[in-house]
């Protein structure tokens, strides 16, 4: 039961840092590059960062199909 519990917080963590890891690098490095309002770029950042947490947690706490 422990190990269980502690698994699953180890995945959110990683689940956290990598989904804002990923959208912080596509806001940074490529969106605000661009010649666009500062905002919308931030904005595009934040969905990408979503997008990223919600495939992550479909992968991660789907549930298993048995066989």
């Amino acid at each position: 039961m422990r190990e269980g519990f502690v698994m699953r917080i180890i995945k959110w963590i990683i689940l956290y840092i990598v989904s804002v890891g990923v959208g912080t690098f596509v806001d940074v490095n490529i969106l605000e590059k661009m010649d666009i309002n500062v905002w919308l770029s931030r904005g595009i950042g934040c969905l990408v960062t979503v997008i990223i947490a919600l495939i992550m947690h479909h992968y991660f706490f789907g549930k298993k199909t048995s066989e």
